[in-house]
């Protein structure tokens, strides 16, 4: 039997006011973009097609009503959304700082979203999915932490597979502890972590994301961790594999609000299409490229609920992307000597770090250059020609103690 709905969110649902320019008196103007992690993952899973529903609170006020009527436009259920009539809508303001990054103001003491009970949690939501995802909003306050953990218990025991997004706002905690306690919680009841790089970095204390990602996985049973890292890209950690998604960069970046969100999205909507078992190489590094293709285009755009691409935008940035890679790939080749089986072990790990094709050619013979069995078929005592196919400056200092003197 089929499940009514792929993913449930469960969290915030608000308003974010972005800044939009100045009127003619200098004032700053804000406008009112429907927003709230939880909401902004399920309206991308919408766009690309996936059956969503939302659980969380909002105001019986103007901009709950508006919340309640945006979502449903989006594609998303509105079942498990209900409306308080004692407590606001949670609004944010959101000042957009040179770059594109955000600072944000909270009118929330209290908001609706956090006043969502466990007997207001529609359980019949959770039975009828395949993924339940939350945040750590909804656990910084009473009485929803308290929901927000039953539900996860109930996903769990459900056997759904469970994603997680701390979604850090220091702000809203009443100390960094009351915060570091409620995310390591979280982490702990998922099987999917999606996590910001000055995250990680303020969770574990740990400036390198290897170590930062070795110390959850040892405090968890998370399966997949990725780390995103703004401008920069993505990691996706796997098991034992560890692969880099290059950025989408774009000149016409002007708010990043929803762009993890939008990233977080496309996992999900990959998992459910490949599942989270015996994930290849090839898997996470297409995953990777969606998601940040997905999350540039949303940073070109005010808002995030309203802003999320779909199959085709996508695809046709991915597209394009690839035909310009393509152009700009520089090949270059070096004379290498490995000599010994340390040595050729040492070399298989450090051309991982390596993206693209890297070749070791002697005589007719090609051979994949990650590839430990495929090397150790080779003449080790002579010397090797190591073909890079994209090559980049940053490489000389990989390859420099292999070469040939």
């Amino acid at each position: 039997m089929g499940k009514e709905f792929d993913v449930i969110a469960m969290g915030e649902l608000l308003i974010d006011f972005t800044m939009s320019g100045q009127s003619e008196q200098g004032n700053n103007l804000f406008e009112a973009c429907p927003g709230g992690a939880p909401c902004n993952v399920l309206a991308m899973l919408s766009r690309l097609g996936y059956r969503t529903a939302f659980i969380g609170k909002v105001g019986e006020d103007y901009f709950g009503r508006m919340l309640g009527k945006t979502i449903l436009e989006t594609g998303i259920s509105d079942e498990g959304l209900v409306y308080d009539r004692n407590v606001n809508t949670t609004l944010a303001l959101v000042h957009t700082l040179p770059g594109g990054d955000r600072d944000f103001s909270f009118y929330r003491k209290p908001g609706a979203d956090i006043m969502l009970t466990d007997k207001e949690v529609n359980r019949k939501l959770i039975d009828e999915c395949r993924v339940f995802h939350f945040g750590s909003l909804s656990l910084t306050n009473e009485p929803s932490a308290a929901a927000t953990k039953a539900a996860a218990a109930y996903a769990k025991n459900a056997g759904k597979l469970i994603s997680f997004d701390p979604n850090l706002r220091e702000p809203l905690w009443e100390s960094e502890e009351q915060a570091k306690e409620a995310i390591w919680y979280g982490i702990g009841e998922c099987d999917v972590l999606k996590i910001a790089d000055n995250e990680i970095k303020w969770l574990t204390g740990k400036e390198d994301y290897d170590e930062g990602v070795h110390m959850i996985k040892e405090r968890s049973d998370v399966k997949l961790v990725n780390v995103t890292l703004g401008n920069k890209g993505s990691l996706a950690y796997y098991m034992n594999q560890k692969n880099y998604g290059r950025p989408f960069l774009s000149d016409r970046t002007i708010d990043t609000t929803g762009a993890g969100d939008t990233f977080c999205a496309c996992v999900i909507g990959f998992l459910l299409e490949h599942g989270l078992d015996g994930l290849k190489e090839a898997d996470l590094e297409r995953m990777l490229s969606f998601a940040n293709a997905a999350a540039s285009i949303v940073t070109t755009r005010k808002g995030a609920i309203r802003s999320m691409p779909d199959w085709e935008e996508i695809s046709t940035l991915l597209e394009n992307h690839g035909r310009e890679q393509e152009k700009q790939k520089t090949p270059k080749s070096f004379d290498i000597l490995l000599g010994s089986v340390d040595k050729v072990k040492a070399f298989v790990s450090d051309m991982g770090r390596i993206e693209g094709d890297v070749l070791l050619c002697v005589g007719k013979y090609v051979i994949d250059a990650k590839s430990i069995m495929g090397i150790f078929s080779l003449e080790l005592s002579k010397p090797l020609r190591l073909e890079i196919e994209d090559w980049r400056e940053e490489y000389a200092a990989v390859i420099e103690k292999y070469l040939r003197q």
